[in-house]
């Protein structure tokens, strides 16, 4: 699948998870550099980790399962490997070098959010952005009561977010306790330490979450008690995913300043790919001002505008856009830079020109409709860009003069369409996602209803088998391969040599079509799993999804990489590994 005839190279990216906005974040980012790469192919290597307390058993039994797809990193050669496993390695050094030490030898790394100080590693700085945040809360806002969600003892980065936070703090005079602090698992599900903070900080004025899902906690602890963000608590987080701009009231986070760590880890990786001498890198952070914590980066100046600046243009898309500048941008594509330039210079050089033709308006509302219609607003979020558009509408408002009535509606028409537009393309995107998981779910049904369909007489493993691939396409899965095992393999704690040698291809899917694999093409060795050319070339990210049931594990779903494969692939691996348990049960 991955190698063609000119040999392209093929990047591993390891990583704890892609439920999360963060997993999802750092993956869209290395694909984003991938993509500007002819040569290169990106295999996803993701486990699983849960953050939740008090696990029995049979959850953690699960995820030990599960994380059993980390064996591929050894079994199959990579040109390269980015590692970025956080909270599930615990960031200790030690087990990471352990981990890796006979890849280390001949193929080239990038650790990414960790904490080697022998290895090239990518992190954030994290000081830049806390201390943009803390100087805007006491010596704008005057702020003197703070407290901290923060994360567990073993991450790397809550430890030194907390550090700098204190440390910050201190410098400005201001005292941090112990009980201004609390720590949390970092995952969404600590409104417990959330409701501990509040209770113990009941005039805390402004409080720092470790990353933004232990924001999303603190929301819901404060609704509790009837507290509003950004109103009663100043709140502002980390990461600044795209969970921040969802939010209600939206989030204010920390986040990049100029390039993503997904993409820095990927450009270091290939400068030790072509055998270039390179060291690790911190990415620069600033804070992006949402509801929940109010702060401009800059003003839109009179004199900017007056002379419709490009400078201050590019720089109002950059703000309002923050996340085109991450994402590859092919040359078929639409320049939603220029297009957006385009359009505010015009509104810009009316008002300067104290007039409008109508042609200039009907050109502009074209440019407006065009520049939405190819998805803009999948670069920003709604409250930011609303908030942007109304700064600027009320600056062009007061340098007009009241006299200028067909000038003043013209503009205003324009600025009330950018206002329509964004909404509309929010609703629209909301209701394509809840379209799309109807059809999920219409699918799957249909797919278990062929799959378990039976005469009276229960099917035995290799009837199940077949009905599965049978049915294979009607799984939504446009792209993607079916590997099985020819037996089970049943998982053994700390054994990190489960697979056989040999894995079967059993189906693939080739642009929604479905293609039954014959007995004498099937076999295959495992090392060589992303080595075969089955998958259209167009399919250069994948992700490979185990497919087992309670310790049986039977092979593996390689599929094109989505963002609905992200959320829904665990689920969709696992019941085929529940039906495959049954037949042979």
């Amino acid at each position: 699948m991955i190698r063609d005839a000119k040999r392209k190279k093929t990047i591993g990216l390891v990583l704890e998870n892609t439920s999360t906005d963060y997993g999802e974040e750092f993956i869209s980012n290395v694909i984003s550099g991938v993509r500007q790469r002819k040569d290169l192919n990106l295999v996803v290597i993701a486990g699983c980790y849960d953050g939740t307390k008090n696990k029995d058993p049979r959850h953690c039994r699960y995820y030990s399962i599960y994380n059993t797809v980390y064996q591929l990193e050894k079994r199959c050669k990579f040109d390269g490997l980015i590692i970025c496993l956080g909270s599930m390695e615990n960031v200790s050094a030690d087990r990471i070098r352990s981990r890796y030490r006979e890849q280390m030898k001949d193929t080239p790394i990038v650790f990414a959010a960790s904490d080697i100080d022998d290895c090239v590693v990518v992190n954030y700085d994290n000081e830049s952005g806390i201390k943009e945040a803390v100087d805007c809360l006491i010596n704008v806002n005057g702020f003197t009561k703070f407290g901290m969600l923060g994360g567990r003892p073993d991450s790397r980065d809550s430890e030194i977010r907390k550090e700098i936070y204190i440390r910050l703090l201190k410098e400005n005079g201001i005292g941090f306790l112990p009980e201004n602090y609390e720590p949390t698992d970092m995952s969404t599900n600590c409104k417990d330490s959330a409701k501990a903070l509040l209770d113990r900080n009941p005039e805390v004025q402004a409080i720092f979450c470790v990353n933004d899902s232990v924001a999303e906690a603190l929301y819901a602890a404060m609704e509790e008690k009837h507290l509003v963000p950004g109103r009663d608590i100043m709140v502002f987080a980390f990461d600044n995913t795209t969970m921040a701009g969802r939010m209600m009231p939206a989030l204010s986070s920390i986040g990049v300043a100029d390039i993503t760590l997904g993409r820095q880890a990927l450009n270091l990786l290939l400068n030790l790919m072509d055998g270039e001498e390179v060291t690790s890198a911190e990415i620069p952070t600033r804070l992006y001002g949402r509801d929940s914590f109010p702060y401009e980066m800059y003003e839109y100046t009179k004199l900017e505008m007056r002379n419709a600046d490009k400078a201050f243009i590019n720089r109002m898309f950059n703000d309002c856009f923050y996340r085109y500048r991450y994402e590859y941008i092919s040359r078929d594509s639409v320049n939603l830079q220029r297009l957006f330039a385009e359009f505010i210079s015009r509104i810009l050089i009316a008002v300067k020109e104290r007039y409008m033709s109508v042609e200039d308006f009907s050109e502009a509302q074209d440019l407006i409709e065009i520049f939405f219609s190819n998805g803009a607003m999948d670069y920003t979020d709604a409250a930011k860009f609303l908030h942007s558009v109304g700064r600027l509408q009320a600056n062009v408002n007061i340098e007009q003069s009241s006299s200028l009535a067909g000038t003043n509606q013209f503009i205003n028409r324009l600025f009330t369409l950018m206002r329509d537009r964004a909404i509309t393309a929010q609703a629209e995107k909301i209701i394509e996602g809840n379209e799309r998981r109807v059809n999920f779910r219409r699918n799957f049904q249909d797919f278990i209803i062929d799959v378990t369909e039976h005469d009276g007489e229960k099917a035995d493993r290799e009837e199940i088998e077949n009905r599965i691939i049978a049915n294979f396409d009607k799984l939504g899965l446009d792209n993607a391969a079916l590997y099985l095992f020819e037996e089970r393999v049943l998982f053994e704690e700390n054994n990190d040599d489960l697979f056989p040698d040999w894995i079967m291809l059993r189906c693939i899917m080739k642009e929604g079509d479905l293609y039954v694999i014959p007995k004498e093409r099937r076999a295959g060795l495992t090392d060589l799993l992303f080595e075969r050319m089955e998958l259209p070339a167009k399919c250069r990210e994948c992700l490979v999804l185990p497919v087992f049931y309670k310790t049986n594990i039977y092979g593996f779903i390689v599929t094109e990489m989505t963002k609905e494969i992200a959320s829904s692939g665990e689920f969709l691996a696992s019941q085929i590994g529940r039906l495959l348990y049954e037949g042979e049960n």
